[in-house]
């Protein structure tokens, strides 16, 4: 068993526990030596972009067309470069996410990325595991884990293991104070999956759920749910974008500042202006990054750039496909060929890249999350880190 480092692009060094690593050294540098005759690497982004339906954003794609040029500037893969494709892919509709799937499986990538929703992937594991193409996907769904109900040897998820997220939530949520936690959470697999894991949480925490309230991803009236939720002292928020910015306006509308404790849609609601001014104030998150606010250099360079393109900072969803996409750079590049899946899928698992702009370091564990670090990230004023949690990693199952 060995561990490559990467460090930038072309830099590998081999760690290896055993007198074995000699053998170990020698086969890697071999396979880099080696000339690749192949065609170029390509990926295909299961992403959509505003317009695609009524949650879509485009900052997936963002990060992901950042990626490529970031790639490509610094020589492309295997000499080449790296093609990319999007094929828009729906977070609500499993037929839709199907047919997407499958289309992108027809075009046989180097790699696939994409499907934010879990609940898009969890019905296609026979799927992943007919087309054997390594796939990153933008979720923390502990089901798709490896060994997992719905997971595949094929899958590896960018982010921590959702179990993360609700135990850190409710942490973050006993620091502000709270005794009794209030859920709100859309009504598919991200939310309920996330509020049995949250529940879990606050029992173990010694603290008291509130009232609980499964809501439509489509929803336009929050009015009743949000007053329901007047009894809890922090409000734990499992939603899609769209119905975060919903909950926060309209809790301002009725003179409810709770404070709430959003994943991922949190930046999304905030970067794109979803939340009417002072409604955002009441607003945390616990996510994988914030890389304009976080120490990292990778990070804040990344942050300048995308700001610079797209006039906005970017959230963690755009940082984490931007390093997803290098990412598999790196791993094509070690493996040394773009169109052996299998051999791109070993590379996934053993190298350890240190060149993130989101995570400072990304590895696999044995359920083939890639991600080990959240933070807890407050939306007032300008923003504040409020805490960083490195996250253990899980194992096959």
């Amino acid at each position: 068993m060995s561990t490559r480092v990467i460090s930038g692009r072309g830099r590998v060094r081999v760690l290896a526990a055993a007198v074995t690593g000699l053998a170990l050294v020698m086969t890697a540098c071999s396979a880099e030596s080696e000339p690749s005759d192949e065609d170029g690497a390509s990926i295909v982004g299961l992403i959509e972009v505003k317009g695609d339906s009524n949650n879509a954003l485009n900052d997936y794609n963002n990060g992901a067309e950042m990626a490529i040029a970031k790639v490509n500037e610094d020589g492309g893969v295997l000499g080449k470069p790296l093609e990319y494709q999007r094929i828009p892919a729906s977070v609500t509709d499993p037929q839709a996410a199907r047919t997407a799937f499958l289309k992108a499986a027809d075009e046989n990538p180097s790699a696939i990325i994409g499907f934010p929703g879990g609940g898009s992937l969890e019905a296609l594991t026979r799927d992943v595991d007919s087309a054997a193409i390594p796939m990153i996907h933008v979720s923390s769904d502990g089901k798709l884990a490896r060994g997992a109900e719905a997971g595949s040897e094929w899958l590896f998820s960018i982010n921590p293991d959702d179990n993360a997220r609700a135990t850190n939530a409710v942490a973050l949520a006993q620091s502000l104070g709270a005794k009794r936690i209030g859920i709100i959470a859309t009504d598919e697999t991200f939310g309920r999956v996330s509020t049995e894991n949250s529940m879990k949480a606050i029992e173990e925490a010694g603290l008291q759920t509130g009232t609980v309230r499964y809501v439509a991803p489509t929803v336009t009236d929050l009015t009743g749910t949000v007053l329901d939720l007047r009894d809890s002292d922090v409000i734990l928020s499992w939603t899609f974008p769209n119905v975060l910015a919903l909950q926060m306006n309209q809790m301002r509308q009725n003179g409810i500042d709770t404070p709430v404790i959003g994943g991922n849609s949190a930046p999304l609601v905030a970067a794109n202006n979803l939340v009417e001014g002072p409604a955002i104030q009441p607003l945390n998150g616990v996510v994988p990054c914030a890389p304009a606010l976080g120490e990292s250099e990778a990070g804040r360079q990344f942050a300048a750039d995308y700001q610079a393109k797209y006039g906005s900072i970017p959230t963690p969803s755009a940082t984490q496909v931007y390093d997803s996409v290098r990412f598999l750079a790196a791993a094509i590049e070690d493996a040394g060929t773009a169109s052996d899946h299998e051999k791109v899928a070993s590379s996934m698992r053993s190298i350890e890249w240190e060149d993130g702009a989101c995570a400072p370091v990304y590895h696999s564990d044995g359920a083939q999350f890639l991600g080990h670090q959240m933070v807890a990230q407050s939306f007032a004023g300008e923003g504040s880190i409020k805490d960083t949690f490195t996250i253990a990693p899980r194992d096959e199952g």
